[in-house]
């Protein structure tokens, strides 16, 4: 009678080790098929002018420069040097209150020998200077707990201006060429590891 009584409980144990020893063997079957897809045509572009938030405005444009020959999915090359063209998606000037400015570039195509434009997008994955933000300059926190120095510090940080945002001239940007990296038709470089602490 104790065997009757104990039988379904060993079954249900049965059957949940079996799901459980079992998943791990699908996960396997399961794996990821490998990327087929062609490599994004990738390069390095350079800014022609030094761009700064202080006299920049949202949608001004800027001229960039192919660093090195790029080939495309046809075989055609685009040589080193080559001229393309940008606008400033995102300006902001330096404000009181110790608010820094703010610069945002957008890559939009280069321009062959033939005239023919090929549209140019900024790889953001690797990206990291087709933006940059001002300082602020306001005084160090701390100083505001102490009295009588922290109405001081209170005044100087509400009235002075952050710095202003600059990405100088010669800065390098990731860029894809032609439409493969927008359709998502093309693999992307793999990402650049995150720098290390030192």
């Amino acid at each position: 009678m104790s065997r009757g009584r104990y039988a379904p409980a060993a079954g249900f144990a049965v059957a949940v080790l079996t799901v459980v020893l079992g998943a791990p063997s699908s996960a396997q079957q399961a794996a990821p098929a490998p990327d087929a897809r062609p490599f994004c045509v990738h390069g390095m572009a350079a800014v022609d002018d030094t761009i700064d938030s202080s006299s920049a405005r949202s949608g001004d444009r800027f001229r960039f420069q192919v660093v090195d020959p790029m080939t495309m999915a046809d075989g055609s090359v685009v040589p080193a040097g080559t001229t393309g063209y940008g606008i400033i998606a995102n300006a902001s000037h330096a404000e009181r209150g110790g608010r820094g400015g703010y610069l945002a570039l957008e890559t939009r195509f280069v321009v062959l020998s033939d005239g023919k434009h090929v549209p140019a997008i900024i790889d953001r994955t690797n990206d990291e200077r087709s933006t940059a933000v001002g300082g602020s300059g306001n005084a160090p926190g701390l100083l505001g707990w102490v009295p009588v120095v922290g109405y001081a510090v209170g005044g100087y940080d509400s009235l002075h201006h952050g710095k202003d945002a600059t990405i100088p001239r010669g800065t390098r940007i990731g860029i894809f060429l032609g439409d493969d990296a927008a359709l998502g038709t093309c693999r992307p470089p793999t990402p650049s590891p995150a720098p290390q602490p030192s």
